[in-house]
């Protein structure tokens, strides 16, 4: 049977399902977990054991999504995520009573029920864990998917910061604990719609085929994989080293400079506005240069941040503290949050879809066991280095040891496959680029186009921008069903960077589509001297479509393919049809082939129309090298004939001859427009005889003496006056080229 996928439509729905359920979620994830929960047990007189604790059990829990699994063939992974989330917020209204217990004098036991709860909510979350990947695998196009998780974490973040602002203006500098208790009753009311509106998402239809496959079986298949082996040890590396720091920065402020808790939320404020950043610029960029260059410039950033914690100046004023703690957030969440968007989008990219229900299982329990384990220790080393060392110098060794790990991080992840991406150097060529950086915001706007003429205009912009990112967003438009699309596509496509994939792209467009595109295709080949092009061109001068004919001929002399000049000669001979006549006479002309001149001669012989023999004596006086010399002449003496005549006794008077031939060319001039052929011809073939022109072994006089005795010739007046500029300018004929 059919594996079925979600339908565009219900897609679509699915993420405003999403949208909807991460803004609750956020709501009730900044008031039950990580800082407020944090600062709630500090509050109650909380340790550095307990803080680090309580980040222990929110990583841990991943390993609940083994039970997670067991559940999807039951429930499917909507009401699996959805049931199991309503329940993990129920865990926590026990959390409610916690000051009250302490005001009691039972402070280990309000820490036993905060731990219990804490404990509790996230056991179950990581149940209903299990089917967030294979959703969000499903919900979205792969070339959307880095742009949606930027928007989520645009979500995310923007929340947390509005969320944040309130609880720091909420809270003041001594806030009583029955606040935060009001805190964690709005964050269960709030999660637990969150539960709700992600049971309306449609069942993905085929995750539950995916069942029968072990687990453990295929983790170790996709290990045979370099690309998903590298990954999954540095994410395992780089979530405990994220999670050694995230929940002891508040620790950290604390101690160090004595921050009050409103003051922290502020903080935590500004490590918001550093991820909304990190979303805005990671969903800008991510589906265009790939996963593992943000990957590398995220941790980067997150490891810059440890270099003033490492120095930890001794700061008196509270504006510079301010300011400094500010700072260390903003930077430390943009590089965390940067961490985990890039690192998730190459996590698709490393693995098939039938892979996301088991190894999105085996992502979250890298992350959790590796948080937890950066968390519980983490904790546990700060408890331990103050045995030894004052509090300023703990927390230098503590994140100084941590920052010597995100180098070796960043040095696996140079070494990562780059699955598509652009080079690390290449990636930060284009981010300080502001062509490239444009490039790039019309590729959005290409994506986001929904008429004909929005995406015409876009991809003329693109090609003017000249980028290479353009080319493989541009060669798919070539699929276009639309004729106007595929022509400004090719168009474009011929001004940006060519690679083979492009040149293929290009053969198959004169290959394949005959009538329609195929000459435009052909006509690019020979401009930008693709040989690899030369046979299909060679095969495709005997098609039917004359446009395709006409500019495979001259491509074909573009690129010096002088075994097809036969092949065109005979094509110019036998025709009628004015474009393959004007073309072929082209691609001659490009040749410079001398012995073509009699077949361009023959063919002037016919009954055409004038604009028919004006291309082929231009093409004649291109052959013979005179073309940009003769063409203005030309024009003039077509406009009025004294005018091309007096520029050529101009032309005379310029040069020294002698007088005997000045007289000779003066009468020839004289004779040629009174239509007394036979002066004409007497004159010319005197002259004719004198100068005895010759090109690579052609007599080029014997066939232009030939061509006046010819009276469907000799009667041309255009071509009489070719021949004259010929005589005249015999002393500068280039002589005929040829590759």
């Amino acid at each position: 049977m059919e594996k079925r996928g979600l339908t565009l439509g219900e897609m679509s729905y699915a993420r405003k399902k999403i949208y909807k359920f991460t803004s609750f979620n956020i709501i009730s994830f900044t008031l039950l977990s990580g800082n407020a929960i944090i600062l709630f047990s500090m509050r109650l007189d909380a340790g550095s054991f307990l803080v680090g604790l309580l980040s222990f059990f929110t990583y841990i829990s991943y390993l609940c999504m083994l039970i997670g699994r067991s559940m999807v063939q039951k429930y499917g992974v909507v009401k699996l995520m959805g049931r199991f989330w309503f329940i993990r917020h129920l865990m926590m209204i026990p959390a409610i009573l916690t000051p009250l217990i302490a005001a009691h004098g039972f402070l280990p036991a309000a820490h036993g029920l905060i731990a219990l709860c804490v404990l509790s909510f996230n056991l179950f979350r990581g149940i209903a864990i299990t089917g967030y990947n294979p959703i969000l695998g499903e919900v979205v196009p792969e070339n959307q998917r880095g742009a949606f998780l930027a928007n989520l974490q645009k979500i995310h973040h923007t929340v947390t910061l509005a969320v944040g602002i309130a609880m720091a203006l909420f809270l003041g500098r001594d806030a009583p604990l029955y606040r935060y208790t009001l805190f964690i009753l709005i964050g269960i009311i709030c999660g637990s719609y969150a539960a709700f509106v992600i049971l309306k998402i449609p069942e993905p239809g085929h995750v539950r085929d995916t069942l029968s496959e072990n687990l453990w079986k295929g983790f170790l298949y996709a290990l045979k994989r370099v690309p998903f082996r590298k990954f999954i040890i540095i994410h395992f590396l780089i979530s405990m080293a994220s999670f050694m720091i995230t929940p002891f920065l508040i620790v950290y402020v604390k101690k160090i400079y004595f921050q009050p808790d409103n003051l922290i939320l502020i903080y935590t404020v500004f490590g918001s506005l550093g991820a909304i950043l990190m979303a805005l610029v990671s969903g800008f960029m991510i589906d265009r240069l790939g996963a593992k260059p943000l990957y590398f410039i995220f941790t980067c950033i997150i490891t810059l941040a440890l270099i003033p914690i490492i120095l930890s100046p001794d700061i008196r004023n509270q504006k510079i503290i301010w300011i400094f703690s500010s700072a260390v957030f903003f930077f430390h969440y943009m590089g965390s949050h940067g961490i985990l968007n890039s690192g998730q989008t190459y996590f698709f990219a490393a693995i098939n879809p039938e892979e996301r229900l088991n190894l999105g299982i085996v992502f979250f329990l890298a992350r959790g066991l590796a948080g937890g384990i950066g968390a519980l220790f983490g904790g546990i080393i700060l408890e331990w280095l103050q045995n030894f060392y004052p509090i300023g110098k703990v927390f230098q060794i503590y994140f100084g040891c941590i920052s010597a790990l995100f180098i070796l991080i960043l040095i696996l992840i140079s070494k990562m496959e780059n699955l598509g991406a652009y080079p690390i150097r290449n990636t930060l060529a284009i981010i300080f680029s502001p062509r490239e950086i444009r490039a790039i915001s019309l590729l959005n706007r290409l994506d986001k186009s929904r008429t004909i003429s929005e995406e015409k205009s876009t991809i003329r912009a693109l090609a003017a921008s000249k980028s290479e990112l353009s080319v493989y967003n541009i060669l798919q438009k070539l699929k276009s069903p639309r004729y106007t699309i595929r022509k400004e596509a090719l168009w474009a496509l011929s001004n940006l960077p060519f690679d083979k994939v492009v040149i293929q792209s290009f053969i198959s467009e004169v290959k394949n589509r005959t009538f329609t595109t195929a000459y435009l295709a052909a006509d690019i080949l020979g401009k930008r001297k693709i040989k690899e092009g030369i046979d299909i061109l060679r095969k495709q001068l005997n098609t039917n479509d004359y446009f395709l004919c006409g500019k495979c001929m001259v491509s074909l002399a573009r690129l010096g393919d002088r075994k097809s000049i036969p092949v065109i000669e005979d094509i110019l001979r036998k025709t009628s049809n004015p474009m393959l006549i004007i073309h072929s006479a082209a691609a001659l002309e490009i040749f410079k082939n001398p012995a073509s001149i009699k077949i361009l001669l023959f063919k002037l012989r016919g009954q055409n129309p004038p604009y028919i023999r004006d291309e082929i004596i231009l093409s004649i006086a291109g052959n013979l090298g005179i073309g940009d010399w003769f063409y203005p002449l030309y024009v003039s003496f077509l406009e009025k004939s004294s005018l091309g005549i007096s520029g050529l006794k101009d032309y005379i008077g310029k040069y020294q001859v002698s007088s005997k031939r000045s007289d000779q060319l003066r009468e020839l001039l004289h004779s040629l427009p009174l239509g007394n052929r036979t002066g004409f011809n007497n004159s010319a073939d005197i002259l004719l005889k004198q100068i005895h022109l010759k090109n690579k072994g052609v007599d080029i006089s014997s066939i232009f003496r030939e061509a006046l005795m010819d009276i469907n010739l000799s009667r041309l007046n255009r071509l009489c006056f070719l021949i004259t500029a010929v005589i005249i300018g015999s002393g500068h004929l280039q002589p005929a080229g040829g590759r």
